[in-house]
């Protein structure tokens, strides 16, 4: 594995050799392991070892970005030249303001020796425990356990020079009966937190308790959203709403709306690179240090993130949320978090009279950005709310819903969150009790 220091002196020299008016580096090296498992075994065990050099060249207002990931002297130096000649043709863009200037960061080696040693002994171990709680009760299940380490380092001419060294550990695990099945994940830096037994149990328990799903009418209900569906509201509320490209042109919740309230009281969210639990680097991919920026402040519109480009043209401090060049989505927040509440899961669930809970989402998409308009289905443990208690288990229901009206409707907030998504980008979410959620149909 290439070194934090290696991998900048690699884009300091790639820089050096871009003849331009100013020139980017950013070197992204990998090493991941992949075991998967299906019918109680496991049936793939793949390791993957990458290094991928990109260079950012700018003339004037014209930039031009090259790849490659062969780092021998000639293929950097003819990866530096494409970069140049990409520019050279590229279409000027007036409102470029240039590559950032440098900015310290705070410390981003965040390496943890446990999962560099997770190794395949130690994954297939892993997965021996998972699969040994649903073998026991006759049920098969499938799912991954994943480890990984990255380096990051940028550089460029006005002087920038970051570098990070980042783990994470990723398992997931759906335990699958006749007519029922369960889901549960697992997400950190370090993969010794893992409690394999555990997440095998937490599946395998769903998977018995959805057996023999019956019917639901269509309609509106309260609902009781679990983590993993929460993380993949908050990645739709990413992807549609807190970019500042999204809210400039007009495409986001939160254009004309920054000051109101868009959300209950009971809803924060925050990007937060520097949390104790964050998982990823504490800059940016231009080399911009990250900014802990509140979004939305107990269900008020605060403000969107930026990347170097959209902060200057909207007049915005740079919050550090930049991808890497040529990115058509602009800013993005990496690390979501929604600021914990005072309800336990059970009391959630005890305060509806008939409702609906649903452990985690699938096929979700967007129809509407402005509103988060999402439609999708529910899986892996539906089940229906009946006088504050989980009863009988339901087939999996498909949903059409307004996702910034259903926050605005939200009306308790779990104290215990979960981390929920990649070695990338994660959200750290609580439970979620939405007083209404428009359920239009059945999958099965």
């Amino acid at each position: 594995m290439i070194t934090p220091q290696a991998a900048l002196e690699l884009a300091q020299r790639a820089v050096s050799l871009t003849h331009a008016d100013e020139a980017e580096a950013l070197v992204i090296a990998e090493q991941s392991a992949l075991t998967r498992f299906a019918n109680n075994r496991i049936n793939q065990n793949v390791a993957e070892d990458d290094v991928l050099l990109s260079v950012r060249a700018v003339i004037g207002q014209q930039v031009g970005v090259a790849s490659t990931n062969r780092l021998d002297d000639e293929s950097v130096a003819a990866c530096c030249a494409s970069a140049v000649e990409s520019a050279r043709i590229a279409p000027a863009d007036p409102s470029f303001p240039g590559l950032p200037d440098y900015e310290p960061a705070r410390d981003s080696m965040r390496a943890v020796e446990a999962t560099r040693a997770f190794d395949e002994t130690a994954r297939a171990q892993a997965v021996g425990a998972i699969v040994a709680e649903s073998a026991s009760r006759g049920l098969t299940c499938a799912g991954k356990i994943r480890v990984s380490e990255q380096v990051i380092a940028v550089a460029n001419s006005r002087g920038v020079q970051q570098m990070a060294a980042l783990t994470g550990a990723q398992a997931t695990v759906l335990s699958m009966g006749e007519t029922g099945s369960g889901w549960a994940s697992f997400l950190s830096r370090d993969a010794s937190e893992l409690d394999a037994a555990a997440l095998g149990t937490e599946a395998a328990d769903l998977a018995v308790r959805s057996a023999d799903p019956t019917d639901l009418e269509p309609g509106v209900y309260p609902v009781v959203l679990g983590p993993d569906a929460v993380a993949d509201i908050m990645d739709f509320l990413a992807y549609t709403g807190f970019s500042a490209k999204a809210f400039e042109e007009k495409r986001s919740f939160m254009s004309g709306r920054v000051g109101t309230q868009v959300f209950s009281p009971l809803v924060t969210i925050i990007d937060d690179a520097y949390s104790d639990t964050a998982i990823g680097a504490t800059f940016d991919f231009e080399g911009a240090p990250k900014r802990q920026v509140p979004l939305v402040t107990e269900g008020i519109a605060f403000q969107p993130v930026t990347d170097s480009y959209w902060a200057d043209k909207a007049g915005y401090q740079n919050t550090g949320h930049a991808l890497p060049a040529p990115n058509p989505y602009g800013p993005m927040p990496m690390n979501l978090e929604m600021i914990e509440g005072e309800n336990t899961l059970d009391e959630l669930i005890g305060s509806i009279d008939r409702g609906v809970y649903v452990t985690r989402f699938h096929y979700v998409n967007v129809e509407d950005p402005v509103r988060v308009t999402l439609t999708g289905m529910t899986r892996d443990g539906t089940f229906l709310i009946e006088n504050g208690k989980l009863t009988r288990p339901l087939k999996n229901l498909r949903f059409t819903q307004p996702i910034v009206e259903a926050l605005h409707d939200c009306d308790g907030v779990t104290a215990e969150r979960k981390f929920v998504g990649t070695e990338e980008s994660a959200s750290l979410v609580p439970a979620l009790l939405l007083a209404h959620f428009n359920f239009t149909g059945q999958t099965s």
